[in-house]
């Protein structure tokens, strides 16, 4: 894909396997959002607290560890149970700086792949629109994965994955987005309209917060069916009944709520697409 600087109506407009078995059906129950499960997998900063006796005692330091990768194996009730984990479709290193949307509008954001990261800026605080980098790879049903790596983020600074996103605009899709302090949500995104939250904010355990924080964040799609995975760890589920967008793009995303010129990367995107059952 080459290069191609976006006029700046259309980064606008940008706010925007096979599961071949019954278990394709009938994996969800009802039209309702799971309550989110996961487990610990974070770390906690050198603090201070007062002892039994009223003495000062520092709490432990711990090694904030990488977060944990998809095994190859999962188990029999897992919904990517049906795919080849250790064969991707596609896997993206980020070695190819043509393979993803690159620009730098003032005010907006920028994107750039370099040293095998994909490299993405908000400048400006705001919740209106969502400025993203997309790549060339497009798919209805999927698995998708991508590790992303906070900035200097507070708060609901945040980082996020989005799947069938529209072509030709640009726009629309669904996304997983994982904020500084531990929280996620799942939004989906309108082409020429609002953001709408499927799930608001919810926190999580399976989340690494903090500035510099690498998080794994993944998508199962199949039709309106939806389940969220945070460092492998499932945290929710969805089944959007108007059933908004089928079929699209990948992106990926850094968006500022608190802090001006708000960075984050990412890397290892991978996906698996998942056969239709008629």
């Amino acid at each position: 894909m080459a290069r191609r600087r976006l006029p700046l109506a259309t980064v606008a407009s940008m706010g925007l396997a096979a599961l071949a078995c019954q278990s394709a059906a009938d994996f969800f129950r009802s039209p309702e959002t799971a309550a989110p499960e996961a487990t610990a997998a974070v770390t906690a900063e050198a603090t201070t607290a007062p002892g039994p006796t009223g003495e000062v005692t520092p709490t432990p330091r711990r090694l904030e560890l990488a977060p944990t990768p998809t095994p190859f194996l999962v188990g029999p009730d897992d919904p990517r149970a049906q795919l080849d984990l250790a064969h991707p479709d596609r896997n993206d290193a980020f070695d190819n700086p043509e393979a993803w949307f690159d620009y730098d509008t003032a005010g907006r954001a920028a994107y750039l792949v370099q040293d095998g990261h994909l490299i993405g800026t908000d400048y400006e605080p705001e919740e209106i629109y969502t400025w993203w980098s997309y790549t060339d790879t497009a798919s209805g049903n999927l698995y998708a994965e991508i590790s992303a790596t906070n900035g200097d983020c507070i708060g609901r600074d945040s980082v996020g994955l989005a799947i069938r996103v529209d072509r030709a605009s640009a726009a629309g899709g669904y996304s997983l987005e994982v904020s500084c302090d531990g929280a996620w949500r799942f939004r989906l995104h309108q082409i020429g309209g609002d953001q709408v939250e499927l799930v608001d904010w919810t926190p999580s355990e399976a989340i690494v917060q903090g500035a510099g924080a690498t998080n794994r964040l993944g998508i199962w799609a199949y039709q309106a069916r939806f389940v969220l995975f945070i460092n492998s760890v499932e945290v929710g589920r969805f089944w959007d009944t108007a059933y908004h967008h089928s079929y699209g793009t990948f992106a990926a995303y850094v968006r500022a709520s608190q802090t001006f010129d708000l960075t984050a990367t990412f890397d290892d995107f991978a996906s698996w697409n998942i056969n239709f059952i008629p």
